[in-house]
């Protein structure tokens, strides 16, 4: 056999054992786009920011402090966090308060909520940048044996394939559609969360 036309099969071959699970792939990740979809319309039904609740709080919670009533300056943090995520850094927050280590602990807590913060985003950033990806291979590979089925004058053959390959970017190019729009807004939402913290931590410090 010419070594070029068997390079070629090969390569035919591993192309069209790639397109199941691409569609399984795809299908996963409009399954896993819907489920953020959910859990963005649940995190944005919680949001109520309020700047100035947020202010008077940690003024409340200063005084307390200076006054060295560590329980009330806890709960007064506590109830100043509008966001979920904001409440769950004041939370965590007000374990340190009255200690010696404060300012170290608060840098640390920081750092570890940026880093939850980046990898929610990266999961979304992944569905961003596959899903178009996969929905693109699944439009190639089909169309390789759609070709051969129109030589052929298999228009049934034609057809199907042709379908699998406009289903696929349809799918690839809504799910990353959808990520992205929530990357997006989120991304907006935890910067103004992180600058709230940081105006937490810097106040009651």
């Amino acid at each position: 056999m010419d070594p070029s036309a068997l390079i070629m099969e090969t390569m035919f071959t591993i192309s069209g054992a790639l397109l199941y699970p691409v569609i399984i792939l795809l299908l996963v990740f409009v399954v896993w786009t819907l489920a953020a979809l959910g859990q963005f319309i649940s995190e944005y039904s919680g949001r109520t920011r309020d700047p100035g609740r947020l202010r008077a709080g940690c003024r409340e919670t200063r005084a307390l402090i200076e006054a060295q009533s560590y329980g009330e300056a806890a709960e007064a943090m506590a109830a100043s966090g509008s966001n979920p995520l904001l409440r769950s850094f004041i939370g965590d927050l007000a374990k340190f308060l009255g200690d010696d280590r404060f300012s170290i602990e608060s840098e640390k807590l920081l750092q570890d909520y940026e880093i939850r913060i980046a990898a929610e985003l990266e999961r979304l950033k992944i569905l961003t940048r596959t899903a178009p990806m996969l929905g693109l291979m699944g439009t190639l590979i089909p169309l390789g044996p759609a070709l051969m089925g129109l030589s052929a004058g298999n228009v049934e053959a034609l057809a199907s394939n042709l379908v699998i390959a406009f289903s696929t970017t349809v799918l690839g190019l809504f799910a990353g559609g959808i990520a992205y729009a929530i990357m997006l807004t989120k991304r907006r939402w935890y910067v103004q969360d992180l600058s709230d913290m940081e105006y937490v931590a810097r106040m009651v410090a």
